[in-house]
């Protein structure tokens, strides 16, 4: 896509998200619109030509376990979110420039600053690192989308 192009300009839609935590779905299409706007892509509202996002999966996995009292425990976590995103031209047109599945990921360190775990601000730490990875997402969905329109195909 060429930004100084109007047939270039997407408009951005979450289309469906299969994840519990809708700030995060909303991370993913602010850092999607972002990027867009950064390449000059970016078209205010609804309509077509459109971006339509898919927010899939939101994932958490132990880092760096470590043996503490004689048990596992998990001394980070990966926390991770999956989206695809393609282009709809226009309603009742067939996706194209489908992105495939592309994650972005954040690692927190779990808190144990009060001499244990602290449940509380582990929650708040994993939702920061959730939007984050949100809006990275985004970012790198547009990015992707960018660049497939702008190469013949």
């Amino acid at each position: 896509m060429y930004g100084d192009s109007a047939a270039a300009r997407l408009h951005v839609r979450l289309v469906r998200s299969l994840v519990p935590d809708s700030v995060a779905s909303d991370e993913v299409l602010s850092g999607m619109r972002e990027e867009l706007a950064r390449f000059g892509s970016l078209a205010a509202g609804e309509g077509y030509p459109r971006a339509e996002v898919e927010v899939l999966l939101a994932e958490d996995a132990s880092e760096a376990i470590a043996a503490v009292g004689g048990r596992p425990a998990a001394r980070a976590t990966d926390v991770s979110l999956v989206a695809r995103a393609w282009i709809v031209r226009a309603q009742g047109d067939a996706p194209e420039s489908d992105t495939g599945d592309v994650r972005a990921e954040d690692v927190i360190a779990v808190d144990e600053s009060g001499g244990g775990l602290d449940l509380r601000a582990s929650a708040f730490r994993e939702s920061d690192a959730l939007r984050a990875a949100g809006h990275r997402l985004g970012r790198a969905l547009a990015d992707k989308l960018t660049r497939a329109g702008a190469s013949p195909l």
